[in-house]
């Protein structure tokens, strides 16, 4: 198993603020997967002409907030409603964004990974 170092964590806001104080109701279908989750690992090959990480992580995070300002809701926080209801509190909190190094590649990993954890 390769080594993982953390790097930093941030948190991404959209390019577009948000209308305070608006609440979104979840969707039949969010109420279904309320105790289900999905886990997934987004890996980015280098680009050409950006090979320092930093520069790569930059544009991620340009690319992340232009993408949010297309789904503000995503920005929000969860709470319930007096009735008990999930809805999701929209503001600009954003999302996270964590930063890691590791030695080896995504590649290795994935021939060792167990696919169903």
């Amino acid at each position: 198993m390769a080594e993982v170092n953390f790097v930093r964590k941030r948190t991404v806001v959209s390019t577009k603020p948000v209308t305070l104080g608006k609440f979104s109701l979840l969707s039949v279908l969010d109420r279904l997967m309320e105790k289900n989750y999905l886990r997934m690992v987004f890996h980015y090959p280098p680009i050409g002409g950006m090979s320092e990480p930093d520069q790569v992580t930059h544009r991620l995070r340009e690319t992340l907030a232009e993408t949010l300002s297309h789904f503000l809701v995503v920005t929000g926080r969860l709470l319930r409603n007096d009735k008990g209801q999930w809805m999701i509190k929209c503001n600009d909190a954003g999302v996270r964004l964590i930063e890691a190094r590791a030695k080896g590649s995504v590649e290795d990993w994935l021939k060792f990974v167990d696919r169903e954890k």
